[in-house]
């Protein structure tokens, strides 16, 4: 798991790595932005919360396209450049999994996320999106964008193809991730975008 500490370091440079978009792990990285946002099914005054957010790329989609926006992220020097990019949106400092400050909206009509849920196993996705189901308005949706596998296979052949580059994370698989949020009482579907990324659509099943 990395740490805020490993992330600002990080910061001044992410843009520049991820907008290559070549190779794991960013594959396709513009292409999964626009794909959560739009299965998203944005409309002006939504209220959106972007966890994870970073410096704010997929944050901004959803300022330009008139929607109110929260933005989260645990690293300090993240949120300063994703302030300065996205002026529009509203950010706080906040570590996935706790609970949501006192002073930001308690419930939201999508969250969205691109990037982050890979630091989690299995476990652990379930177990934060089941927190966060509670902060979503009646009818509301979870985008995530990812790093995500469609099975151990093609996981292994990336990881033998990546070589030294191969970072060791609980990457989704989806033969094994759908079925288990489906069983913690989600509906889920998962659309690829790259051999090494795409999206799930995640949504509390009805009672």
């Amino acid at each position: 798991m990395f740490t805020p500490g490993e992330f600002d370091r990080w910061a001044e440079n992410y843009d520049s790595e991820v907008e290559r978009g070549q190779g794991l792990p960013f594959e396709g990285y513009a292409g999964v932005l626009e794909r959560v946002f739009q299965r998203a099914g944005v409309r002006p005054g939504l209220s959106v919360l972007d966890l994870g957010c970073g410096t704010g790329n997929l944050t901004a989609r959803f300022v330009q396209a008139g929607c109110r926006v929260w933005g989260s992220d645990f690293s300090a020097e993240m949120l300063k450049i994703a302030r300065r990019k996205v002026p529009g949106a509203r950010f706080f400092q906040h570590q996935l999994g706790n609970p949501l400050p006192a002073d930001v909206p308690q419930h939201y009509a999508r969250m969205v996320s691109a990037y982050v849920f890979h630091h989690f196993d299995q476990a652990g996705k379930i177990a934060l999106l089941t927190h966060l189901r509670n902060h979503l308005e009646p009818g509301g949706w979870i985008v995530i964008g990812d790093i995500a596998f469609p099975n151990a296979e093609a996981r292994q052949q990336a990881k033998q193809a990546a070589a030294d580059a191969w970072d060791e994370e609980p990457y989704w698989l989806v033969e094994d991730d759908l079925p288990a949020l489906r069983a913690a009482g989600f509906q889920a579907a998962f659309e690829p975008v790259s051999f090494c990324a795409g999206v799930f659509l995640i949504q509390p099943e009805m009672a």
